[in-house]
């Protein structure tokens, strides 16, 4: 996915930079080498502020990928593609099953502590009816569970070992796991994506400028 970067007053930087023509590339180059440096981290800084990752997440590029694309102002673009995140990223709490009841939290959105699901340490009559469950083609009575962590069946060390599921039929394999957002989603969703585009033509409009000013001395 990507976003097209257009500077809002580029025809009067245009016309700035055409009577300034022996160092006008000199300018561009080095308002796209300020834009390629910036830009990532000005993301971060946006999508820090309304979703409960860090920027040092986002601009290290632990949620997704981002790159700048293009060799001037006019075909300046932003890319970027990342997966579906676990909640794992969103302050996810408690990390691992206690052994007894937990409330599953996390902050997806800034501010925002959502309770994904409720779990209740099983009663020795459920525990009983889990063992007839596996002699019983290992259905359910329900035809869902509470949204729960379960093992990842990671073996690395520093990976992440339980992160939410949820069984959707009564069969008792029939499990997904339960996925937050993307960064994709943040960048492009309302909360963060008319201010970064805001703040990106502020911020490039400016430096142009100044690059502008120091041709003119």
């Amino acid at each position: 996915m990507g976003l097209q970067i257009e500077l809002s007053n580029m025809d009067a930087l245009n016309h700035q930079i055409n009577a300034l023509t022996q160092s006008s590339e000199r300018v561009l180059q080095q308002t796209l080498g300020d834009a390629r440096r910036g830009i990532p981290g000005w993301v971060a800084t946006e999508v820090a502020r309304h979703y409960g990752v860090s920027k040092s997440e986002v601009a290290g590029q632990q949620l997704g990928t981002m790159r700048i694309q293009g060799d001037s102002l006019h075909t300046l673009k932003f890319l970027y593609k990342g997966r579906m995140l676990t909640h794992t990223h969103f302050k996810m709490t408690p990390a691992a099953p206690t052994g007894g009841t937990y409330t599953l939290k996390a902050t997806i959105v800034k501010g925002q502590r959502s309770i994904l699901g409720k779990v209740k340490k099983l009663t020795k009559k459920q525990r009983k009816n889990i063992g007839k469950n596996f002699r019983r083609q290992g259905t359910q009575a329900s035809d869902h569970s509470p949204i729960m962590l379960m093992h990842t069946g990671n073996q690395r060390d520093g990976g992440t070992n339980f992160i939410p599921f949820q069984r959707v039929s009564p069969n008792r394999k029939d499990v997904v796991a339960r996925k937050a957002i993307s960064l994709p989603q943040m960048i492009t969703g309302e909360r963060v994506s008319p201010n970064l585009l805001n703040t990106i033509d502020e911020k490039l409009s400016k430096r142009l400028q100044h690059y502008l000013r120091r041709m003119g001395r």
